[in-house]
């Protein structure tokens, strides 16, 4: 017959404490910062410079970066494709997708997303050369009625840009294009007089297309704040406790400045700082 000593109970004690707390561990690991769902989530890129591109058939980019910290800070799955500016927002309205990035917030857009943003940049003006001469101003752009401005279709500029944008529209002279890469083109073939674009992206394509001597780059608002780039759920996925937790994981990405991190992959130390100062 065995008899249990007061010593041999409690490390039998202590051992229980410690299986307790090792099954209390593996359920929070897996639990993790968010509750990433019975499926992979649908996250939608687009072609935009240096926050996103395609090389040697792989993504690339801040915006590809920051969704493999995601991954790699909550555990979830991603399933992931490329699609136009323009259909990202009309499927993330429907519920065919659940996610995208670079977004830029709105009241239209309030009635179908949530946002968490984790970038912040300023839309300059690039026009042609050849305008600039005559054009230093929206004003004097407005004033040419010849001259041309081309958007990105679905694009949210800031403020101003948008209200000088809705004035032009209505004399016809604003052409919609389905990318910025189609939109460069149409500057670079004269089609287009002028664009705005972020430092982020017309940095890259103007070195690619060796656009640098054709353009000239001008502040046409400068009032007007940087624009925040937001990581935008779809509330037909996400309630608004489980969009609150994603909000907390991208902050701890920018408090740990693993954000300014990822930027400075990209941009110098001065715009990688500028991206994080919101």
């Amino acid at each position: 017959m065995k008899f249990l000593t007061p010593f041999s109970s409690f490390w039998r004690h202590i051992a229980g404490l410690l299986l307790s707390l090792a099954s209390f561990a593996s359920f929070t690991v897996v639990a993790g910062p968010v509750d990433c769902g019975d499926r992979p989530i649908s996250i939608a890129f687009f072609d935009f410079g240096f926050l996103y591109f395609e090389q040697d058939g792989q993504g690339r980019g801040i915006d590809k970066d920051f969704v493999d910290e995601l991954a790699k800070r909550t555990g979830c799955k991603f399933s992931t494709q490329t699609m136009p500016r323009a259909r990202v927002w009309a499927d993330l309205a429907t519920g065919e997708l659940d996610m995208s990035l670079s977004g830029v917030q709105s009241p239209e857009r309030d009635r179908f997303a949530w946002f968490a943003p984790y970038s912040y940049f300023k839309n300059f003006a690039l026009v042609r050369t050849s305008t600039a001469a005559t054009v230093s101003s929206a004003e004097d752009f407005m004033a040419q009625g010849q001259l041309q401005f081309g958007v990105v279709r679905g694009f949210v500029h800031q403020p101003a840009q948008e209200k000088w944008l809705e004035q032009l529209r209505s004399t016809q002279r604003v052409q919609e294009s389905a990318s910025i890469s189609i939109l460069f083109e149409k500057l670079k073939l004269g089609r287009i007089d002028g664009l705005f674009a972020l430092p982020v992206v017309y940095r890259k394509i103007l070195q690619e297309m060796k656009m640098q001597d054709e353009v000239v780059i001008r502040d046409w608002t400068p009032k007007d704040k940087a624009s925040l780039g937001c990581l935008v759920m779809a509330k037909s996925r996400f309630s608004e406790a489980e969009a609150v937790r994603w909000r907390n994981v991208v902050r701890a990405m920018r408090t740990d400045g693993t954000l300014e991190k990822i930027y400075a992959r990209y941009l110098s130390p001065a715009e990688a700082r500028a991206g994080v100062d919101f």
